[in-house]
């Protein structure tokens, strides 16, 4: 969650850089949108409550992530 929150929180100049050239970090210290990707199966697997708290967690930041 925290690698998730960190990305959307960048700059947005720093966000086109990492899809225009890649991410030199994330070898070591892993990709966000593989974490992210790792949060949608986390939650399949939660049980219905704790899926929904989790969602409800993870939809802020999602939220910033698609802000225009």
């Amino acid at each position: 969650m925290r690698l998730w929150k960190d990305y959307v929180h960048r700059p947005e100049r720093q966000l086109w850089d990492d899809d225009e050239w890649g991410n030199p970090y994330w070898d070591c210290c892993g990709n966000p949108l593989e974490a992210r990707a790792l949060l949608d199966t986390v939650t399949r697997a939660l049980s219905p409550r704790s899926a929904r708290e989790l969602r409800q967690a993870i939809g802020r930041f999602d939220a910033v992530w698609d802000r225009p």
